[in-house]
């Protein structure tokens, strides 16, 4: 059975309102990330790190003095073990504000941390929409 011109209206006016929805919870998850900081300690508590949102480092911090004696091989691996252990926790923290204003299943860490086939992603996801857009 055809759609009558009324229904297809009304149709559109709910997908307009649901991506004006989306949009808006998008733009409030992006807010919130780039508002956001983390800050990690190294394991040994002499270190501590802090990046931004996008993981950009913003700051370190030495809590000792131990770092002075420490050589150049061993000062280079705390600084780069505890700047990746805060770009990771911050990238969770990414990942966990938009897992709630997008499609879910949607495998956040891999796209933002890895190669990821994009081609298949996509296909995927159409084919999860038209499944549920055929239950309803």
């Amino acid at each position: 059975m055809e759609k009558t011109v009324p229904d297809n209206r009304q149709e559109l006016e709910s997908i307009h309102a649901e991506y004006e929805r989306t949009k808006a919870a998008i733009g409030g998850a992006q807010a919130g990330v780039l508002a956001d900081s983390t800050t990690v300690t190294s394991k040994n508590r002499e270190l501590s790190v802090t990046v931004d949102g996008r993981g950009e480092l913003t700051g370190i911090a030495f809590r000792t003095r131990s770092y002075r004696t420490m050589s150049p091989t061993e000062l280079a691996t705390l600084l780069v073990d505890t700047i990746r252990a805060a770009r990771r926790e911050s990238l969770g923290k990414v990942a966990a504000a938009f897992e709630s204003v997008l499609p879910a299943g949607l495998p956040l860490l891999d796209i933002m941390s890895g190669p990821i086939d994009v081609d298949t992603m996509m296909s995927d996801a159409v084919a999860k929409i038209m499944r549920e857009r055929q239950r309803s």
